[in-house]
């Protein structure tokens, strides 16, 4: 047979997000459209393809898969090299090659898609409530996988045997359900079952009924479990915030569509399109109606997500909001087995638990972000996020940073790439530790992760300090993480650092900082945390610090200690100087939680309203940022009785102008943002339109969170830079 003088056989292989999300059906369908043979197949490294046909197809082959993958793919290489030919006569998928390096992209957990959403509420659909329906375009992917590529046999999935009617779609190159690892339906697929009652009738329904009976509830998510209760039932709120120990802080909300997210909150484009995207994070949203206060009394916000699972979809058919917040107790890991949530059961932390019988192999918290100008900023990332990599330039090796004390997530270089952990937790407590010690080491099975180099915090109470003598300091780490993400120059960049605590190379505590390189350019004036770590808690103390030249406090406790200067550790915190400045306001005395005093203070400021208010006064005198003098100031409203709202304000103000004016001092163009303290949206969004204005360029964190989930990201650049 005489063959084509330009028939041509091209080998590519291609990295990426190219394994769960659709690549080799995108890939047969387009070489069968254009009657092109050869094959398809995952490998530990990616997608390998080779195509055979007239040259004019082939080209039009790769011209389409790079300008249109699958919707949930991203290509990051795509390299060709011309083979000689095979002449075979069709294009097959083969099966995957598990050898190699590990080096292929791991898709997040999806929310649901469009399609599985009409099929299980179809009465005529097999998959007709089934709460575990999938496709390759959603469904659980890093929650269920424990080793590569991305097949079904290395997944939690592995134990459930297709039916028939899922095998053939599984096969079937042309059906959405081809090479779905987490295929599933009624007959073959997960089921569900109770925890702490008996399994009789439909666990779906009798969920629905004990919620609207005011029954706190365990629900098994993708990457952990839940605990779920009727949002607008005021006595199991109440009833949650004594067995959380959480007398104010906020709970997350679980709305059932955006006509409720509507009536409730308000919603900018951005934030619809973020809820309502694949990743489908817990996102903060400014309250409309007051309905759900007793749900964050603390501020003007609520943690709102859509469901993102069949199982979601199905409870919210009865309710319009649901408190879903995570299983555990305080300050714990969220729970993912069932042996632990019926742990919880017995000390009456849940009334049952919705449980199924597929295991999680990498527990993974819900997501949260918020929109500051249309921009978003993560606050926790996990979920949705996890594991993708962050890319920085001219990285070569590997090396391991252990990130920070609080907030905790660690991260792998392997080349180019830093994988970034999902959020751990406050290394406090000896749980989040052993969640951290296992989840490094299946890291290090997924993605083939040999630590060259071991990065950590400088504060020597660091869990894993030990270990390495590799650091770098805690708000260097912060500036660095911006770098990393937006690949600056360090060189030409001032980094201003907002935060709450972290050992400077002085030994103190530092907090509110403008760096370049290695070096300290400004900072806020020191003043003593009476008690130490006491103080972060007991936040009058820190009051009674900053007007020891008064003689307000003059009989408190504290002024003991400072007088004799016993156990009192210097700090340029900015998050210790908002718990101070809210408790000279009136706001608070003693915090149940991080942050809450700064919170309150935020809240307090936004309540302004259209009151004047301009700032305290800005003195910077010796490379020192004075908070003498707007101390002073504040205690002339305070005896002027200056509404709180008002002087909250004019604090936000204060600290705006103090940035702008130190940014101005050190005759830096460019600045990086990070920092605990960002999280602040009042503070974040004045200062970025102050800094509009002066035409001075700003990044901050988008990619990690600003506090101290970040810190990881910034120690791997720093061990990159030898720092």
């Amino acid at each position: 047979m005489k063959q084509s003088v330009n028939l041509v056989r091209v080998s590519l292989k291609i990295t990426g997000i190219v394994q769960g999300v659709g690549f080799r059906p995108t890939v047969y369908r387009y070489a069968t459209e254009r009657k092109l043979t050869g094959t398809v197949s995952n490998t530990s490294t990616g997608v390998f393809i080779e195509i055979e046909g007239p040259s004019e197809m082939t080209d039009s082959f790769m011209d389409c898969l790079k300008n249109n993958p699958p919707p949930l793919a991203k290509i990051l290489t795509f390299e060709t090299k011309l083979i000689e030919p095979l002449y075979e006569k069709e294009f097959l998928i083969i099966e995957s090659d598990g050898a190699g390096e590990k080096d292929v992209l791991i898709s997040p957990d999806l929310a649901i898609c469009e399609d599985c959403k009409k099929e299980i509420f179809d009465p005529k659909n097999r998959r007709y409530l089934y709460p575990f329906t999938n496709c390759t375009n959603c469904g659980p992917r890093f929650s269920i996988i424990f080793d590569r590529p991305y097949d079904r046999k290395f997944t939690s999935m592995g134990k459930f045997k297709f039916c028939p009617d899922c095998k053939g779609e599984y096969t079937n190159p042309l059906d959405r359900r081809f090479h779905a690892e987490p295929n599933a339906c009624p007959v073959c697929g997960p089921k569900l079952h109770f925890l702490g009652r008996k399994n009789t009738g439909d666990c779906l329904s009798q969920t629905i009924a004990s919620l609207k009976e005011g029954k706190i509830v365990g629900v098994k998510s993708l990457g952990g479990f839940n605990i779920a209760l009727d949002a607008f039932n005021l006595a199991s709120v109440k009833r949650l915030r004594k067995i959380k120990d959480r007398p104010s802080k906020s709970f997350a909300l679980m709305m059932k569509d955006l006509e409720v997210v509507k009536k409730y909150c308000e919603l900018s484009a951005a934030e619809e399109k973020c809820l309502t995207s694949s990743r489908a994070p817990i996102v903060l949203l400014k309250k409309k109606l007051k309905q759900l206060d007793h749900l964050s009394p603390d501020n003007n916000y609520l943690g709102v997500m859509l469901p993102y699972t069949p199982l979601h979809l199905l409870l919210m058919q009865d309710f319009d909001c649901l408190v879903m917040t995570s299983l555990n107790k305080r300050d714990e890991p969220i729970v993912t087995s069932d042996e632990a949530a019926l742990e919880l059961i017995k000390e009456g932390v849940i009334d049952f638990a919705l449980s199924n019988n597929r295991i999680i192999e990498n527990r993974c918290d819900d997501s949260i972000v918020q929109f500051i100008h249309e921009k978003m900023i993560l606050v926790r990332r996990a979920r949705g996020f996890v594991p993708m990599p962050i890319f920085i330039e001219s990285a070569e090796g590997q090396m391991m940073a252990y990130g920070a004390d609080l907030k905790n997530t660690f991260a792998f270089l392997k080349n180019d790439s830093v994988y970034v952990s999902q959020h751990i937790g406050d290394l406090g407590d000896y749980r989040n530790v052993t969640f951290q010690e296992e989840e490094i080491l299946k890291f290090k099975k997924l993605f083939g992760f040999i630590e060259e180099k071991k990065l950590t915090d400088y504060h020597p109470g660091f869990a894993h300090y030990h270990k390495t003598k590799n650091y770098v300091y805690h708000h260097q780490a912060h500036m660095l993480s911006v770098i990393a993400e937006h690949k600056l120059n360090p060189n030409e960049v001032l980094g201003v650092i907002c935060d709450g605590t972290g050992l400077g190379p002085d030994g103190n505590i530092w907090g509110f900082e403008f760096l370049h390189l290695n070096k300290r350019l400004l900072h806020l004036e020191y003043f003593s945390l009476p008690g130490g770590e006491k103080a972060i808690f007991e936040v009058e103390r820190i009051a009674v610090a900053l007007t020891k030249h008064t003689n307000l406090y003059k009989d408190h406790p504290a002024r003991f200690l400072l007088e004799k200067n016993i156990h009192c550790p210097l700090t340029s915190s900015l998050g210790r100087l908002f718990d101070g400045v809210a408790v000279l306001i009136g706001l608070i005395k003693n915090v149940s939680y991080e942050a809450e005093a700064a919170i309150l203070l935020q809240t307090c400021a936004e309540n302004c309203g259209e009151l004047i208010a301009d700032s305290y006064p800005v003195v910077i005198e010796d490379d020192v940022i004075k908070y003498g003098p707007m101390i002073d100031a504040l205690l002339v409203d305070l005896s002027s009785k200056v509404s709180a709202p008002v002087m909250a304000y004019k604090f936000h103000e204060w600290i705006v102008n103090a940035i702008v004016g130190g940014v101005d001092l050190c005759q830096f163009k460019t600045v990086v943002l990070s920092g605990g303290c960002y999280q602040n949206v009042l503070l974040t969004k004045l200062l970025f339109e102050k800094l509009t204005s002066k035409n001075i360029k700003f990044y901050i964190n988008e990619l990690v969170p600003p506090n101290d989930a970040g810190i990881s990201l910034g120690q791997i650049l720093g061990g990159k830079l030898c720092v």
